[in-house]
């Protein structure tokens, strides 16, 4: 786990209510507090419909809190209607479920520049941060700067899409779903590649997802909203030492931590909950050396 830096977001008591006031009102947060670290990775689990995606556009003001509650972001109050979003959404980098819905551009290059280009940032400049963005998510810049969007595959385009993002720089990504629909290596790739970003650049990354594995593999700690509320938040270890609770939610935990369970019952306890396949291989092999 990365060593905690200062407070990066902090959301208190978040309440949100889509159509207020109208026959469809739904009340999507009904309560959420968490805190982000800089430099950390933070996971972010829910069934479906629990607020997940809500939360998360709360944090570069796609979403303004007008109800109860408070966000910060980078000591900044996002209900300040003096503030400056698109400053925050240079800070705060927001990658969609579907972020190949994000892509406008005829070209790859075109459409990873746009934001530096929207921020007045000189051409050698934004073609660096291009560069630099295309390498990030492993797109050979040569290669792919001056193919057609629209050409790719799907997996391409989610790639650009991260890119595009990325070229702002920002000191946090949030990644909501956004590996779905990605084949299985391609999803390991893009974490690996975001882990990298996180480790080697100190980017803060915050993941939305419901594959327990990969959430298990990438996060420091994790956030567990049901029906709009926290319910749930440790490390990684301890929330998914908790399958039962978990299950109450409409969740599970990762394949292996399943096995390991399961070998407890039968009378074979894990010296430590797995998370991993490599860190059951290695639990394994010290209990059968002892």
């Amino acid at each position: 786990m990365n060593t905690r830096g200062r407070v990066i977001i902090q959301v208190n008591d978040l309440h949100h209510t889509y159509l207020s006031g109208t026959p469809l009102e739904v009340k999507a947060l009904k309560g959420v507090t968490m805190e982000i670290y800089e430099g950390e990775v933070v996971g972010i689990i829910g069934r479906t419909g629990a607020g997940k995606s809500t939360i998360v556009q709360h944090f570069n003001g796609l979403i303004r809190n007008r109800e109860r509650g408070r966000v910060i972001v980078d000591g900044h109050d996002m209900a300040d209607p003096s503030l400056d979003v698109r400053a925050i959404r240079q800070k705060v980098g927001l990658v969609f479920q579907h972020p190949e819905q994000q892509l406008f551009e005829r070209l790859v290059g075109d459409d990873i520049a746009f934001g530096p280009k929207k921020m007045g940032l000189p051409p050698e400049v934004r073609r660096e941060r291009v560069r630099w963005a295309m390498e990030m998510v492993g797109l050979d810049f040569e290669k792919f700067k001056d193919r057609f969007t629209f050409s790719l595959s799907g997996g391409e385009m989610r790639k650009v899409a991260i890119a595009g993002v990325l070229a702002l720089q920002p000191k946090v990504l949030i990644l909501d779903e956004s590996t779905t629909g990605i084949d299985p290596r391609g999803r390991k790739e893009l974490l690996s590649r975001m882990l990298h970003l996180n480790r080697e650049h100190g980017v803060t990354l915050v993941f939305v997802s419901s594959n327990m594995d990969e959430v298990a593999s990438i996060a420091d700690r994790i956030y567990v909203i049901d029906d709009g509320r926290t319910v749930m938040h440790g490390t990684a270890r301890e929330i998914f030492a908790q399958p039962e609770t978990l299950r109450r939610y409409g969740l599970g935990v990762p394949h292996v931590t399943t096995v390991a369970y399961r070998l407890a019952q039968d009378g074979i306890p894990m010296p430590r909950v797995p998370l991993t396949v490599a860190e059951a291989e290695e639990d394994v092999w010290k209990i059968l050396s002892s």
